[in-house]
């Protein structure tokens, strides 16, 4: 899976939204490239593998975490990240104004704010200094593609729940990786994916048959968007907790003829 863009992806979690055995973190990926880091999705205890990657020094490298839809287990560990920048390096040291940009859907700030109890930046600017710090930069979706230093981050819809989007990372005028995210159509990946490109497919239902009332594709509909979108590589995550893996991987290898690998948390893959 060598790409020229020389992306590295980091898998912080790949469980769905509860799961007991081993690999519980839920959705959270990083990608590098050089310098240039950016986080897409960070459920819960996916900020734990994002500070070992990089250190707590080095959380101000993620130039964005890139939020795909409001279901929590895809952004609940921004309330861990929150605290890192204001507090500090968990050791006692105060926090030293580090700040650092998050992209989401509409209304993430606020459901943000509500579980800390603090003020979302609406509020804030109503109400003056809010008693508390903000350390987020906050934009949305709907502003468009935006870039993170060398990396451009593009977004769009899918059919999932409310506002939910897949992301396309990459360097320009290279392959990239395509997340997709929650979604419960395969087909809303191919405006997204370019030849060449590694998708990187939430299979939830795994090997179980899709039908028109499912709000989450399997491998079928993983493979589906690799094969027609040409892409060089399939990686399946956020795989049911009841789900079977190779049994995914061999469902998805029946349609698509690449290399199909089962993301697992804590993998490090060169793209």
């Amino acid at each position: 899976m060598a790409d020229p863009a020389g992306l590295t992806l980091v898998a912080l979690g790949t469980a769905g939204a509860y799961r007991t055995h081993e690999g519980s973190r839920a959705s959270g990926y990083l990608v590098r490239r050089g310098a240039d880091a950016v986080a897409l999705d960070l459920g819960h205890g996916a900020y734990a593998p994002l500070a070992a990657s990089l250190g707590i020094a080095g959380l101000p490298r993620v130039g964005a975490v890139a939020i795909s839809h409001l279901h929590p287990d895809h952004w609940v560990d921004l309330a861990a990240l929150r605290h890192a920048l204001v507090h500090g390096n968990g050791m006692g040291q105060p926090g030293d104004g580090r700040r650092m940009r998050v992209i989401g859907p509409a209304g993430l700030a606020g459901r943000l704010a509500a579980i800390l109890d603090v003020r979302s930046p609406e509020e804030q600017a109503e109400a003056g200094p809010a008693p508390t710090p903000q350390p987020f930069d906050f934009g949305t979706w709907r502003d468009g593609a935006t870039h993170v230093g060398g990396l451009e981050l593009r977004p769009a819809p899918v059919r999932h729940a409310g506002e939910s989007y897949a992301l396309r990372v990459a360097a320009a005028g290279a392959p990239g990786l395509v997340y997709s995210g929650d979604l419960s159509h395969w087909e809303d990946l191919l405006p997204l994916i370019s030849p060449g490109d590694v998708l990187l497919c939430e299979a939830a239902l795994g090997d179980a048959p899709w039908d028109e009332g499912s709000t989450h594709v399997g491998a079928e509909g993983a493979a589906r968007a690799a094969h027609a979108g040409d892409a060089s590589a399939l990686l399946l995550t956020h795989l049911g907790a009841e789900v079977d893996p190779d049994a995914a991987a061999a469902a998805a290898a029946r349609i698509y003829a690449g290399p199909i690998r089962v993301l697992r948390e804590g993998d490090e893959l060169g793209l």
